[in-house]
């Protein structure tokens, strides 16, 4: 093998090169990849992953959204980023048979999409659910975007978790 150190390397025309299809260029542990212009095809990449977790009883009798204490504070790297919200575990139930608990997401302090809500659980003889949702939000922004989980009754008791449970909100950006 041989080293080769240069300062710049300028490429005859406008593409560089580097290596063939099949090779497999290394970066070193430490070595920092500095892009100051634009990278192309490097589409998919997770930029960030943040978590807040809820592990305590939550419950409303409010028929309008409340906030479900899991919130996320997250600046999007570039206006092109995408962020997946995920809601996982807990346990959740409205206290009355056929009842519902209905939970949604908000961005800023307006629900992600007016289609909502992402998630209606209905008691059923005794019955509780786990949270299984999930949404893709592109604020094309670089400003904060705060996300929250917020649920509501339709009647009754709306239990959003239940303790020890454990529920998991989680957003991703994503580069596009």
């Amino acid at each position: 093998m041989s080293t080769l150190s240069v300062d710049m390397i300028e490429p005859v025309g406008s593409t560089l090169t580097l290596g063939q299809s099949g090779d497999t260029i290394a970066v070193p542990s430490g070595a920092v990849f500095a892009n100051s212009g634009t990278s192309t095809g490097f589409g998919g990449l997770v930029r960030q992953l943040l978590e807040d977790n809820l592990n305590t009883t939550v419950s409303t009798t409010s028929t309008t959204y409340v906030a479900s204490g899991l919130s996320i504070a997250i600046t999007p790297a570039s206006t092109s980023s995408k962020f997946l919200l995920t809601l996982a575990g807990g346990n959740t139930e409205n206290d009355t048979n056929y009842q519902e608990v209905i939970t949604t997401f908000y961005v800023n302090g307006s629900e992600v999409a007016p289609v909502g809500p992402y998630s209606t659980s209905k008691r059923a003889y005794a019955s509780a659910y786990t949270h299984s949702i999930a949404c893709l939000h592109e604020p094309a922004s670089v400003s904060v975007q705060t996300y929250t989980v917020y649920y509501r009754a339709n009647a009754n008791t709306a239990k959003f978790n239940i303790s020890p449970y454990r529920t998991v909100f989680t957003v991703m950006e994503l580069e596009s």
